[in-house]
């Protein structure tokens, strides 16, 4: 395994501290909607809540008052036409977007809206903003058929803030209104369009978190393949690389991850690709060619997510291609742990370790 690179300092005041009961559960508030829609929580319920004893006390404070309420929750419902999907989708980002708007207004961000090579974006400028000379393009997650930049300001603001540097964030064509293959070239409008008014690309990263994480991957592999330059770097939070769902982490651990359900995540994946395409390297990156070029890459999960073998998968096939990657790892954590406990020494760590990576490998233009 490479070496991850030492943290950098990060301000406390970055990852805003809860101090009560009532502003933890607002905190965590996003989570708790994305296990509402997650699948059924009834399965294996000690098991699946059970928060570690080796995790950090904050983090076991947070996760136990996540878990509390989650394994209380419905199973979700399977969507069975495009206004059920567009229906889900729509309450979940009515609910979603106070709680994002919460985490940027504690970070002291700015968010507003543009387009950039004619696809919606929210631009995310940190706190005290000055010009890096670096950018960065962020890609959320929500299993590729939910949540908008708007609903999942969280993350990029977070990594803003930690990095200084203006986060682009791709408001993308969601499943099954989008698929991989328009929502891939969506990316690719707004890398040519970034390009095309100057901007350098070893002066830009591309990061996202899950489905993403996924998208992330896959799109700069698609710009390596229509002959696009390449980004500086990399950065995957708790990527999905492979959605058929193939992986020892699947056996071992989806009875006891406590974000996702094996069902309810092969419902988007379905939508967002036809089986016949899961396997596309755009869509599942873990099967792309990395004997080509490949941009340096930061790939962090936890131990209690069933996607655990996405995460090694993909670092053993861009180490093997002979690029440079790094898995960095966190015990007891759940999916994106970095959005879902912010305030706790795994989230800073792992926020701090991407910014050093990122100033790493970026060159300001």
């Amino acid at each position: 395994m490479a070496k991850a690179p030492s943290p950098v300092p990060v301000h406390k005041n970055a990852f805003p501290h809860n101090n009560g009961p009532g502003q933890i559960m607002r905190a965590i508030t996003p989570l708790l909607l994305m296990l509402a829609l997650a699948g059924p929580a009834a399965a294996e319920p000690t098991l699946r809540f059970e928060v570690p004893t080796t995790v950090s006390p904050e983090a076991a404070k947070d996760l136990a008052a996540i878990y509390a309420v989650s394994s209380r929750l419905p199973p979700a419902t399977k969507p069975v036409s495009l206004e059920d999907w567009d229906r889900q989708r729509e309450a979940l980002d009515k609910r979603m977007i106070p709680a994002s708007n919460a985490v940027v207004a504690r970070l002291g961000a700015s968010v507003r809206d543009d387009q950039i090579g004619g696809v919606p974006v929210v631009r995310i400028l940190p706190a005290g903003y000055k010009p890096s000379g670096r950018t960065l393009i962020y890609l959320h997650g929500g299993g590729y058929t939910r949540f908008s930049a708007h609903s999942r300001l969280g993350p990029p603001a977070l990594v803003a803030a930690a990095t200084g540097d203006e986060v682009i964030s791709v408001d993308y064509t969601v499943a099954p209104r989008g698929n991989w293959r328009v929502i891939t070239d969506q990316v690719l409008s707004v890398w040519r369009a970034l390009l095309a008014k100057g901007t350098a690309p070893a002066s830009i990263g591309i990061f996202g978190d899950s489905a993403g994480g996924g998208i992330a991957a896959g799109s700069v592999l698609k710009m390596r393949d229509q002959g696009l330059p390449l980004p500086g770097a990399l950065y995957l939070m708790s990527p999905s690389s492979d959605i058929t769902y193939t992986g020892d982490s699947y056996l071992t651990l989806s009875r006891v991850d406590p974000v996702l359900d094996l069902d309810s995540s092969k419902w988007g994946a379905d939508v967002y690709a036809d089986p016949k395409d899961q396997k596309n390297p755009y869509v599942s990156p873990v099967y792309g060619d990395y004997a080509k070029a490949f941009p340096p890459t930061l790939i962090q999960g936890g131990t209690r997510e069933m996607l655990l073998s996405n995460f090694v998968r993909e670092y053993q096939v861009i180490r093997g291609g002979g690029h440079e990657a790094v898995l960095d790892l966190y015990e007891g954590m759940p999916h994106v742990f970095q959005g879902s406990v912010p305030n706790t020494p795994e989230t800073r760590t792992a926020i701090a370790r991407a910014a050093a990576f990122l100033k790493t490998h970026l060159t300001p233009r």
